[in-house]
C-alpha cells in the first residue's frame, strides 16, 4: 500500500482537523508547502512522533510495508495518554489494524533483550594494576665476580593487566587477558643508570620502558561433573607455588575432583609461553592437593621439561644452545594455625642431572586477615628460604616467591630471612612492602658472602 492512500484512510477514520494549533513549522524537507499531506504530517509529527525515514523526508511515493506503519502506530501508542480525544479512537483502531504485526515485534524485541543480557549476564571484564620499586630484583652480590652489572640493581616497574571472562555455552567459557609491563630507571650499579643502548627489551627490541601490550592468557574451558578441561594459553598454579605459580603454558591439562577432599591434575604445555624464553621449552607437569582437614591442605605437584637444552638466538642474532633441564617434585601445606596465623611449608627437588644443591625449602608465616576487598585490612609476614641454585627457576621468576630465589638456575642459591607487610588503602586497592637479608645458598663454592639487600614497595588495584 501507498503511504498516500494509507494515511488518507487514517484522516477518514480520525476526523482530524486542520487549526491553527497545528500550524508549525514543516517537518519534512521533502513536502512543499500546499501538499494533501501537509497538514496531517504536522498534525501526527507533533502528536505521535512520526518521523518519516529518520533523513527528514517524507517520502511520499515509496511503498510502506505493514511492519513499517506498526512501527509508527507503536509510537503513537507511546503517546495515548497525551493524545485527544478524537486521536485516541483513531490509535486505538490502527492498534487492532496492526496486532499482529505488532505482537511479532515485541516477540523479537524481548528475544535481542534477552540475548543481550544473558551475553551480558555471562561476560565479565577483570584486571588489575601495579606501580613498583624494586631494589636489586634479580639478586646482585656485595662483592661482585659475574653479577656486577649484570642485572639492574634497581628499578621502577609498571603493570597493567585486562581480562574478559565469558560464558559461551553451558559448561564452556573463555578466559583471557593482554597485559603491558615495562621497567624504568634501571640502575646498573653505583651512579650507573642504563643507557639507550642497555635497556632494550630482548623479546621485541623495544625499550624496556615502551614494551606493547602481549596475549597474557587466552583459554577455552570446559567444566562438568567435577571435570575441568582447559586448552590454549591457559594458566597454572602447582603445589604452594615454588615450581610454578599463577603462570601461563601455551598447551592444556585436565583436572578432576575426587570428592570433597582430593583434586588431581594434569597437563602438557611450553612453559616460555609468557615471553621469558625466545625458544619453546614443552613440559609435563601434575598436582596432587588433598584437604587433610578443614584448615590444612597437603599438595604434592611436579614438572619435567623435555629437554636439556632450547635453542635460541642472542642479542646479536645469533643461533644459541641453553642448558635447562628442569625435573622438580615439591611437597607441600598451607594450613590455617589459628583466626589470624597461617603457615605454608614447602620442600622442593630438581633431579635433572645438570646441576649442583638441587634441593630446596620455603616457609611463611602470616599474621592479620587481610581482605582484599575490605578497607583497612592487613597482613605481616615472615619468610625463611633455603634454596639450592638447581632447586627451582631462578631465571624467569615463574614461582611464587617475592625473591628470584638466587642469581640464576644452576647458580649459587638463596639463605635468609625475609619479611613483608599489606594494608589495604581501599577495597582492591593494596599498599605492600618487603625486605630481605639473603646470602648464597653455599657461599663457599659461591665465592662471596651475601647478596645485595632486596626490597620492594607496591601499590597495586584490581577490579
Amino acid at each position: 500500500m501507498k503511504k498516500k492512500a494509507l494515511i488518507a484512510a487514517v484522516l477518514a477514520a480520525t476526523t482530524l482537523t486542520a487549526t491553527t494549533a497545528f500550524a508549525a513549522q514543516n517537518p519534512f524537507k521533502d513536502l512543499p508547502e500546499g501538499h494533501w499531506a501537509m497538514m496531517l504530517s504536522r498534525c501526527w509529527h507533533r502528536t505521535v512522533c512520526f518521523d518519516g525515514y529518520g533523513d527528514g523526508n517524507f517520502n511520499g511515493n515509496k511503498l510502506m510495508n505493514r511492519y513499517e506503519m506498526a512501527e509508527i502506530v507503536s509510537k503513537a501508542m507511546a503517546k495515548y495518554d497525551g493524545a485527544r480525544p478524537q486521536d485516541k479512537g483513531a490509535i486505538k483502531k490502527l492498534e487492532q489494524e496492526f496486532g499482529a504485526e505488532l505482537k511479532d515485534m515485541d516477540v523479537r524485541l524481548t528475544k535481542v533483550e534477552s540475548d543481550v543480557n544473558d551475553l551480558k549476564k555471562g561476560m565479565k571484564w577483570y584486571g588489575d594494576a601495579r606501580l613498583r620499586y624494586f631494589k636489586n630484583k634479580k639478586m646482585t652480590s656485595h662483592s661482585g665476580g659475574d653479577q656486577t652489572g649484570d642485572n639492574a640493581v634497581s628499578n621502577f616497574e609498571k603493570r597493567v593487566r585486562l581480562g574478559v571472562y565469558a560464558e559461551t555455552a553451558k559448561n564452556l567459557t573463555v578466559d583471557g587477558r593482554l597485559k603491558y609491563e615495562d621497567n624504568a630507571f634501571e640502575n646498573r650499579g653505583p651512579g650507573e643508570w642504563a643507557g639507550s643502548s642497555s635497556n632494550i627489551n630482548p623479546w621485541d627490541n623495544s625499550h624496556q620502558n615502551q614494551n606493547s601490550f602481549r596475549l597474557d592468557k587466552f583459554s577455552l574451558n570446559w567444566n562438568h561433573a567435577n571435570t575441568k578441561v582447559s586448552a590454549g594459553r591457559t594458566e597454572i598454579s602447582l603445589g604452594q607455588g615454588l615450581i610454578y605459580w599463577e603462570n601461563q603454558v601455551d598447551g592444556f591439562y585436565v583436572q578432576h575432583k575426587f570428592g570433597p577432599k582430593v583434586t588431581a591434575m594434569t597437563g602438557w604445555g611450553d612453559i616460555s609461553a609468557e615471553g621469558w624464553q625466545d625458544g619453546n621449552v614443552p613440559a609435563w607437569f601434575g598436582n596432587i592437593a588433598v584437604q587433610t582437614s578443614p584448615a590444612t591442605k597437603v599438595t604434592l605437584a611436579g614438572l619435567h621439561t623435555q629437554h636439556d637444552n632450547y635453542n635460541y638466538r642472542d642479542s646479536n642474532y645469533k643461533a644459541q644452545s641453553k642448558d635447562y633441564k628442569l625435573n622438580e617434585v615439591a611437597l607441600g601445606m598451607n594450613t590455617q594455625l589459628a583466626d589470624k596465623w597461617n603457615l605454608i611449608v614447602e620442600g622442593i627437588s630438581n633431579n635433572s642431572g645438570l646441576y649442583k644443591n638441587t634441593k630446596g625449602l620455603w616457609m611463611r608465616a602470616t599474621y592479620g586477615k587481610q581482605v582484599w576487598n575490605k578497607a583497612n585490612t592487613w597482613q605481616v609476614y615472615g619468610e625463611y628460604f633455603a634454596l639450592g641454585g638447581g632447586s627451582l627457576d631462578a631465571s624467569y621468576w615463574p614461582h611464587r616467591l617475592n625473591i628470584a630465589g638466587g642469581d640464576y638456575l644452576g647458580g649459587h642459591g638463596a639463605r635468609g630471612y625475609g619479611f613483608g607487610a599489606g594494608y589495604m588503602l581501599a577495597p582492591n586497592t593494596n599498599f605492600e612492602v618487603t625486605y630481605y637479608s639473603l646470602k648464597p645458598y653455599d657461599k663457599n663454592s659461591a665465592g662471596f658472602d651475601s647478596y645485595n639487600s632486596v626490597a620492594y614497595a607496591a601499590l597495586t588495584y584490581s577490579f
